[in-house]
């Protein structure tokens, strides 16, 4: 092996420990976000009675009114099988009610309850409200940045 093949091999080497060292990075930084995420789930349980994703799908029908299960999944990013448990502790709890379509009978729509509206209007601060005042600490290129930044992980992810 050559001096010049030495030397790349050298530098290929030094350029994979780097990459693997922002990757551990990435993921640690993931890690904490998971754990903020989940301590701010445990606190609303505890103070509300309603985990993140029952406050996100009872604010998303509250802001635009009835829909169907399957649009209310594709709106707030939930399997359908993990939104039908959702949908079945806000009907327990008396916040959304299901009414099925008369002509097709499949079709199900969700629907905010009155009781659903008080809390909404009364609701404790979400996690999203609460960042969006901390960015506001950011100067609108970082905002940008760190925007693009999250969407060219999540795209990355998506490859795993």
């Amino acid at each position: 092996m050559n001096s010049t093949d030495q030397s790349q091999l050298e530098k290929k080497i030094t350029d994979d420990t780097q990459s693997e060292k922002r990757a551990k990075k990435i993921l640690l930084a993931l890690r904490k976000i998971m754990q903020h995420m989940d301590n701010h789930s445990r606190r609303l349980n505890k103070c509300y009675g309603l985990t993140v994703p029952q406050l996100i799908c009872l604010y998303e029908i509250y802001e635009k009114g009835v829909m169907t299960i399957s649009l209310l999944s594709k709106n707030v990013h939930l399997s359908m099988s993990t939104l039908v448990g959702v949908i079945d502790r806000l009907e327990e709890k008396g916040f959304v009610q299901r009414t099925r379509d008369i002509k097709d009978r499949r079709m199900i729509f969700i629907n905010i309850t009155e009781k659903g509206t008080e809390f909404v209007c009364s609701s404790p601060y979400l996690l999203h409200n609460r960042l969006n005042d901390n960015l506001q600490d950011l100067a609108e290129y970082e905002q940008i940045n760190l925007a693009n930044s999250v969407d060219i992980l999540v795209n990355v992810l998506k490859e795993l």
